[in-house]
């Protein structure tokens, strides 16, 4: 069995020269294992060890025999060893959480603490430190009916990784019977812990009740589950490829936040990708993949496949608004981020700079000599008739009544026809900046300019208008 774990591990690329193992030790019989394997591993394949044990306070004396027997295994063995305790009921019922989730979140917490503590003597040694977990085959099994139960996707069927970021499981390629065939075998001796007899517990119930009798179907049902999971994990990678190469052409994320999508590449793509994408985005704005159910995917889809105009509430606080073909996530945060801003400046005299929410204008009137002008085509430096100009000129926000003329002779266009026509997001209409005479709309900055204000070779007088940062 040693054989097979380490040719798992070298698969997998686990662990390199010069790296530390921490391997967390409950004193269970599938924990044992694990250290004995990596004890011995470590001499052939290069890595130091230590061990972890989290104490969690719930079976009392047992608890604290448990802890000791990891002590003294340990010791016998000459391997490190830390030990840390935390209240886990008291922490679920502070949290709300069920005791299982509470004892997941402190063990992974101490695992983190623990790498923290040997990542500079890895360092030293050219590697890496790494947390080893003693899953094994029937724990990739029964997870993946956990989550078929709880109505998970592909993710689900992929079963537990071999490899998570610093987290390693080298038993994923062994049996709980190969465990107690390799144990009983050795002569080594392990704990029990009563409260895996326990059928309230969800896993328990399933490992005691139903994983028995699926073994009356098939004997070799763990073995085949554990196969599909391993073709899950390899579809679930090229999915993910995939869906990150549409993520990093057609979506953005803003200073606020705030999500922008592109949603005419899901045009052709399958239908399963599209529902992939979305869940990515969900994800992405969330932060968190967790519950995020396929209820929450397919209202996102239809959104981005319907009209412009609609919005939607998901979790985690999340708006989605679909805006012509643009769709954008935002979080609860985003509405205080992207409010619609008041901004009112009179231009009173020239040479003139001004600070607006959206950079500083620098504006100036010179003679318009015909013979040597040359109008700047530059999106952020206009030029206008000044002769022209009624008013006194103003840089502000939108305002009910603004305009364009559409030509010399008067002809117009309200700004909100014009906005709707060039497709710009209704919450970014409420923050850009408008050089105007009166109502009448000189320059959206970033865009069009009104055709009565445009230099002719009747210009006298020049109103240069010049934008200081390149992005609107």
């Amino acid at each position: 069995m040693i054989s097979k774990v380490a040719a798992y591990m070298r698969e997998h690329c686990m662990v390199r020269k010069g790296d530390h193992v921490i391997a967390g030790v409950s004193g269970g019989a599938d924990s044992v294992c694990l250290f004995l394997a990596l004890k011995e591993l470590g001499h052939t394949m290069g890595f130091s060890m230590s061990v972890i044990h989290i104490e969690h306070g719930i079976r009392g004396t047992e608890s604290l025999c448990d802890m000791q027997f990891v002590r003294s295994l340990c010791g016998l063995h000459q391997v490190p060893f830390a030990c840390r305790s935390y209240p886990v009921e008291a922490l679920a019922k502070e949290q709300g959480i069920s005791v299982e989730e509470a004892g997941r979140n402190v063990r992974y917490e101490a695992f983190k603490e623990e790498e923290r503590r040997f990542s500079d003597m890895a360092s030293e040694r050219g590697g890496s430190v790494k947390t080893a977990v003693a899953h094994h085959g029937d724990d990739n099994a029964e997870t993946m009916l956990f989550h078929l139960c709880r109505g998970s996707g592909l993710e689900g069927l992929a079963g537990i990784w071999p490899v998570r970021g610093s987290i390693i499981r080298p038993l994923l390629c062994v049996t709980r019977a190969d465990i107690e065939h390799f144990l009983k075998k050795r002569g080594q001796v392990y704990r029990t812990d009563a409260t895996n007899a326990d059928v309230r517990y969800s896993r328990n119930r399933i490992r005691n009740e139903i994983m028995p009798q699926m073994r009356l179907i098939n004997e070799g049902g763990v073995a085949h589950m554990n196969a599909l999971a391993e073709d899950m994990r390899e579809l679930s990678v090229c999915l993910r490829k995939e869906t990150d190469k549409v993520l990093a052409a057609h979506m953005k994320r803003s200073e606020d936040g705030t999500i922008c999508f592109d949603t005419e590449c899901l045009s052709g793509r399958q239908p399963f990708l599209q529902r992939r994408i979305m869940a990515e985005l969900l994800a992405e704005a969330a932060g968190s993949r967790k519950d995020i159910s396929r209820e929450h995917i397919r209202a996102l889809l239809s959104l981005s496949l319907g009209g412009t105009g609609k919005r939607l509430s998901l979790s985690y606080g999340i708006t989605a608004e679909k805006t012509y073909s643009y769709l954008y996530l935002y979080g609860k945060n985003r509405a205080k981020a992207g409010a619609a801003v008041f901004f009112e400046r009179p231009i009173e005299k020239f040479p003139l700079d001004i600070d607006t929410p959206m950079g500083t204008m620098r504006c100036r009137i010179f003679d318009f000599s015909k013979k040597d002008a040359e109008i700047p085509k530059n999106l952020y430096t206009k030029w206008f008739d000044y002769g022209r100009i009624k008013n006194r000129l103003c840089l502000r926000t939108r305002k009910t009544g603004d305009y364009f003329a559409l030509d010399r002779q008067g002809h117009r266009q309200k700004l909100k026809d014009y906005w709707m026509n060039e497709k710009v997001p209704r919450e970014k209409r409420d923050r850009m900046i408008l050089l105007a005479d009166g109502s009448h709309i000189l320059w959206a900055i970033g865009g069009r300019i009104s055709e009565y204000y445009k230099v002719t070779e009747h210009t006298e007088k020049i109103l240069e208008v010049r934008y200081m940062e390149e992005k609107i």
